[in-house]
């Protein structure tokens, strides 16, 4: 499959994005406001990166430094309270399970899908099926959780700091 210039664009916003919310996070990082395209002052950034992460200083986003500031994101995003809609206890969401909490989730993996180009939109049907699982699995493999396709509490606390990072108005 070829990669195309949209989808480079994307992905250079998206990552530039989560550096954004490390950036406000962190001092060592200038913040440079996240764009499509891979300005010298992103790469300024990315460098005051790899150096405060300990990374090989190039400026690029090679596959170590993606995964680092994915991780370091979500590290600093998981202390965000998380939506408390959740049932209690050790409740798992999956196939063939029905009703507003998985139309909640269906909600809110669009609202994220819409914001995060490497995460999957889904029918908004109240039915946990198998593009449901699909899409709950596709998180947890860019949120480095196991990709089991049921949403326990871990997953939810990684979809709800998603939205809880989405700009207000949306």
């Amino acid at each position: 499959m070829l990669y195309t210039d949209a989808q480079k664009q994307e992905h250079i916003e998206e990552i530039l994005g989560l550096l954004y919310q490390i950036a406000l996070r962190d001092s060592r990082i200038p913040i440079v406001l996240p764009g499509k395209e891979y300005t010298d002052e992103a790469a300024l950034a990315v460098r005051a990166y790899q150096q405060a992460y300990g990374l090989p200083v190039t400026g690029e986003i090679d596959d170590d430094t993606w995964n680092s500031i994915v991780e370091t994101y979500h590290n600093l995003m998981d202390t965000a309270a998380p939506l408390t809609l959740f049932p209690a206890g050790t409740f798992l969401l999956q196939e063939r399970d029905s009703g507003e909490l998985v139309q909640l989730v269906q909600v809110l993996l669009n609202l994220a899908a819409a914001h995060y180009g490497n995460l999957m939109p889904v029918a908004v049907t109240g039915i946990y099926d198998a593009e449901t699982a699909a899409a709950v699995r596709n998180l947890q493999a860019v949120s480095a959780l196991p990709e089991t396709g049921i949403l326990d509490r871990n997953t939810w606390n990684r979809l709800a700091a998603l939205i809880n990072t989405l700009p207000v108005g949306i």
